[in-house]
């Protein structure tokens, strides 16, 4: 305290000793610190949430696009003259997992009794071993996991395929075109794999992570032709 004499009466002043000003610097220092962490661990927060979310969408957009396709995997249209199914077939089966990694099945997507599409409505889908449609590609569904990357069948070489040839379609994992959907450079693919719990019931897990974040998803697809597959 400061004594100023002003005539006869005495006039206090307050004023912050050298110690209290420091002392008040100190704390407003430590307060602007804990929340400048705060707010910086709030918005990491955030960031992982926001990743997470991205990632559940992801993972969410893939099982459906995969259940729309396999729940229909192995059917045929009625028109089944001259089919060619038997051609692509592996192992008497419409579908192959050559590994964990990658998995191949066709159907019919255009109601035609033919994998593939006739060069008429009245073609044979097949002249002895010869197979005789076109655009294998749309009916033929193909993912695969490589390095984190997935990939989807996108091949039409055997459309003039014969007997063998034609049979190693389903197992065309480490060959032919491949369209890749899913690059590191959007996020990983961590695992992707079918297994069969029944004859008309496949699981799909999922695994999908990006950064530091890992989102697991499961999925189960009904086949909805189950009894006509051979």
């Amino acid at each position: 305290m400061l004594l100023i004499k002003r005539n006869v009466a005495n006039v206090r002043i307050s004023a912050f000793t050298l110690i209290e000003l420091l002392l008040s610097l100190s704390l407003a220092s430590l307060i602007l610190l804990g929340a400048s962490k705060l707010y910086s661990d709030f918005q990491l927060n955030l960031q992982k949430q926001q990743r997470l979310m991205w990632l559940q969408k992801e993972s969410h957009q893939l099982l459906n696009y995969l259940q729309q396709h396999l729940q229909h995997l192995g059917y045929q249209g009625s028109s089944r003259e001259q089919s060619n199914f038997e051609l692509f077939e592996y192992q008497g089966r419409r579908y192959a997992e050559s590994n964990k990694n990658c998995f191949i099945f066709f159907y019919d997507a255009n109601h035609d009794g033919c994998l593939g599409k006739r060069k008429t409505k009245k073609s044979a889908c097949r002249i002895g071993e010869l197979n005789q449609t076109s655009e294998l590609a749309k009916e033929i569904f193909g993912v695969k996991v490589e390095h984190g990357e997935l990939s989807f069948y996108a091949d039409n070489q055997l459309e003039n395929c014969t007997g063998e040839l034609c049979q190693q379609l389903l197992t065309n994992c480490s060959s032919g075109k491949w369209q890749k959907l899913i690059t590191q450079a959007d996020f990983k693919v961590e695992q992707l794999t079918f297994k069969w719990l029944a004859k008309n019931l496949v699981s799909i897990a999922l695994v999908l992570s990006y950064q530091d974040i890992r989102y697991e998803n499961e999925a189960k697809v009904f086949i909805l032709n189950a009894e006509d597959m051979p």
